[in-house]
């Protein structure tokens, strides 16, 4: 036997001998199965470096790698990846998000819309509505959200429970089904999409008598619509600006369905006649706050704020920073915006306030010949001898651009007094008179010196038309002698020929 014979029988033997060990090794060492769906649970790290919920940890000889490169390694069960969850299923470590549909990975086969849509009747206006909202743009289709096979040729096999249909999802599994893809921030990131919506839900008020188990609590769809869910820059959506307070009295407005909660239902009455409800639906100017500017949209209220005053400040900044500091804000029991200027019928402040005793007037609380009643009347004679001086002063401006006068420079000072007039109307909240008194006094000194300029204008204007009378007057009589001249010589020629 050869040398190199003898070396390719080892080399032969030696690969038998490993082929047969391997199946063996892979046995014995094969990396864990996944044990749960993969959905919304991408992110391998975020519970498997930490140990969260008892997941196990990373080996130390796993350090480095990715998200992307665990499932190279670790495939999931096939058990755990046919299973559907259902909403008394188990609830998920902390952190993660319930999947109760398994997302078919189909792309651009539908057979639930073209079937649906050729049936007719109520069957087509869903697949209608479908076809017209966001999902359908981005390929979010029917079985996302209601399960089975959308490749499926047959309703059987489409809507089987081995394809994983569910049909109409249960009230309570609704925002865990849209937290499904929407807490996903690898998904959601390509569309500029928040993903703390359905943790801000949890803790609202409806999350939490969802979870307490009234079924009557507004979910996702309530608010975004079911099938024909429209992005909230769409006018016809239901959380355009304007459709907000709308979308909101669907249910807010219903006596039957607030009556267990003791709420009352006249908030979009009370809105419509509101200075904020005349800007937004009336003016449609989209700066004024609807019902989730105060109350906030997903969660129960703006992050970090628990009171109305607070929420008010959001917009009415300049103004909450005054109020808090005066005595109203440092008196344990002292009023806030809510008191004087209401909170869904808000309307436009007067200065009137200061005066009488009529709810939300200052002498609802406080009598006249009281120190705090001192004080409001003191603020009262300041804002409204500066707004009259103002009034007068536009007024003369008036009367002078009817003269023909040029008025640009004396309205460009007028608005440096209207400036110091809503200063002061911000600063009446600190209750400091010397601090309001400054700025109207400063309101009044120059609406009265733009008066006196107007003024000044108008007896010009007239003096000028007076001259002009005189001069026209005078030019008539030089005219008139010649006139008469011209005549009698006209006359002579006359009898002349």
């Amino acid at each position: 036997m050869s040398q190199a014979f003898a070396r390719r029988l080892g080399l032969m033997m030696a690969m038998l001998v490993i082929a047969l060990l391997i199946p063996v090794t892979i046995t014995a060492e094969s990396p864990p199965l996944i044990p749960h769906t993969l959905e919304g649970r991408s992110a391998c790290l975020a519970c498997h470096q930490t140990g969260v919920a008892g997941a196990p940890h990373i080996p130390a000889d796993h350090a480095g790698r990715t998200n992307d490169m665990c499932r190279l390694c670790h495939q999931p069960a096939a058990a755990a990846e046919a299973a559907t969850p259902t909403p008394a299923a188990p609830a998920p470590a902390p952190g993660l998000v319930p999947t109760p549909i398994a997302h078919p990975t189909s792309v651009g086969v539908n057979s639930c819309y073209d079937c649906h849509n050729q049936r007719g009747g109520r069957l087509a206006d869903i697949a209608g509505q479908w076809s017209r909202s966001v999902h359908a743009e981005r390929n979010v289709g029917c079985a996302d959200c209601h399960g089975g096979d959308p490749s499926a040729t047959t309703a059987s096999e489409a809507m089987s429970p081995a394809a994983g249909f569910v049909g109409i999802p249960a009230r309570a599994a609704i925002p865990a089904l849209c937290a499904s893809c929407h807490s996903d921030v690898t998904r959601m990131r390509q569309y500029r999409l928040a993903t703390d919506q359905y943790a801000q839900y949890q803790e609202s008020v409806h999350g939490l008598r969802l979870a307490a188990g009234d079924r009557n609590v507004a979910t996702c769809d309530d608010c975004h619509g079911g099938h024909q869910v429209l992005p909230p820059n769409d006018p016809s959506s239901t959380v355009f600006p304007v459709n907000v307070p709308r979308t909101c009295a669907n249910c807010h407005a219903d006596q039957a369905l607030m009556a267990p909660y003791q709420i009352p239902t006249n908030q979009l009455e009370l809105y419509r006649d509101s200075v904020h409800g005349h800007l937004l639906l009336d003016q449609q100017d989209f700066r004024a706050p609807t019902c989730a500017t105060c109350h906030g949209t997903h969660g129960a209220a703006p992050p970090g704020l628990k009171e109305v005053a607070d929420v008010c400040g959001t917009c009415h900044s300049a103004t909450q920073a005054d109020y808090e500091k005066s005595p109203h804000a440092n008196a344990a029991s002292g009023p806030r915006c809510v008191t004087c200027h209401r909170n869904h019928d808000v309307q436009q402040p007067t200065d009137a306030l200061f005066v009488d005793a009529e709810p939300q007037h200052c002498g609802a609380c406080h009598d006249a010949a009281s120190r705090p009643g001192q004080v409001a009347q003191s603020l009262y004679a300041a804002l409204t001898g500066g707004a009259q001086a103002y009034d007068t002063a536009e007024g003369a401006i008036q009367l002078a651009q009817q003269a023909g006068m040029l008025v640009s420079p004396l309205e460009a000072q007028l608005r440096a007094a209207n400036t110091n007039l809503i200063t002061a109307r911000a600063v009446q909240h600190t209750l400091a008179v010397a601090a309001v008194s400054a700025q109207t006094d400063n309101a009044r000194a120059t609406a009265d010196k733009v008066k006196a300029a107007a003024d000044a204008q108008v007896a010009e204007s007239i003096f000028r038309r007076q001259a002009m009378v005189i001069a026209v007057a005078a030019i008539g009589l030089a005219i008139l002698p010649l006139y008469l001249i011209k005549r009698e010589l006209d006359r002579r020629l006359d009898r002349e020929r």
